[in-house]
């Protein structure tokens, strides 16, 4: 008799420590279990130097673009690149792929400062191309799943005049995607970012280093 009463005490226990558990994830856990935040890809572009410096006719400066490994934009291509002040842009192709180009035809060349945010459905690494060499020459694809690590990607100047004292053109540029949280699960966070700067003698293609930081995602309470 005692052995079954406690059969039922224990018995009693569990259902209640089930329901309990129930109840918690209800209430805490089932909201963030079912939510859903879609990855975001941010490109923050400062690149300060130009202002004082003369235009010849037409000046133009240009930047990578974040894509994957494929070289497929992730962000600008579903929506127009943001106008700053004093210039034109928009995706250009060049010799060493898609760059983003802007063009003044100002007497004098502004600074440019341009915030550039938007939700995305890819789940890939990502960084900024073009990518012109990484460590041990890896390909891009096994470069990009790496954790860290530091490559060369490439910048224009064109339409200068050159200044007679030398100045510096500072390139900061911080691209940051993915985040997204799918079922108490977040995914990676890719960032890559370019911090140089260039003498403003230069004119052409300019070699410029670039850092990979992949943040690694899992379960988000």
């Amino acid at each position: 008799m005692d052995g079954n009463n406690t059969r039922k005490t224990v018995l009693n226990l569990l259902i209640a420590f089930v329901i309990l558990a129930v109840v918690v994830f209800l209430l805490f856990l089932g909201p963030a279990f079912v939510s859903t935040t879609m990855p975001n890809d941010s490109y923050m572009i400062e690149i300060t130097g130009l202002s004082g410096l003369a235009v010849n006719g037409t000046a133009t400066v240009m930047i990578p673009v974040p894509a994957n490994a494929e070289g497929e934009l992730v962000i600008f291509e579903s929506s127009s690149v943001r106008q700053p002040a004093g210039w034109r842009t928009a995706i250009r192709e060049t010799q060493y792929g898609k760059m983003l180009a802007f063009t003044t035809t100002e007497d004098y060349a502004p600074d440019i400062f341009v915030s550039s945010s938007e939700f995305e459905t890819k789940e890939e690494p990502r960084l900024l191309v073009p990518v012109l060499a990484t460590p041990d020459n890896a390909s891009v694809a096994e470069f990009a799943r790496i954790s860290s690590g530091t490559y060369t990607t490439v910048v224009f100047l064109d339409g200068f005049v050159p200044p007679e004292n030398a100045t510096s053109i500072s390139f900061d540029l911080r691209y940051q995607g993915g985040g997204g949280v799918k079922h108490l699960i977040k995914e990676n966070v890719w960032t890559a970012t370019v911090n140089t700067a260039v003498p403003s003698t230069k004119s052409g293609f300019v070699p410029v280093s670039a850092g990979y930081h992949v943040a690694a995602g899992g379960i988000y309470l």
